[in-house]
């Protein structure tokens, strides 16, 4: 696991809360973690989503990640 990773732009570190695009409209939620993706090596975030039950994440890319502003 990327512990202590931090991503210059946008800033994105595990607790921040952010907002994203998706096929469902703009999500927000909570960075759980930072992991790199399998297949290609590209950085993703784990966002536990709002107004969802307990325990759903999302894999975010970080670009498409925008810092929420709550």
């Amino acid at each position: 696991m990327l512990n202590n990773l931090t991503i210059s732009s946008p800033q994105v570190t595990r607790g921040a809360r952010v907002t994203f695009d998706s096929d469902e409209g703009q999500l927000a939620g909570t960075v759980s973690d930072l992991r790199r993706d399998v297949g290609n090596g590209e950085l993703h975030a784990w966002v536990q989503l709002d107004h969802q039950w307990a325990g759903m994440f999302r894999a975010v890319p970080l670009a498409a990640i925008a810092p929420a502003l709550i």
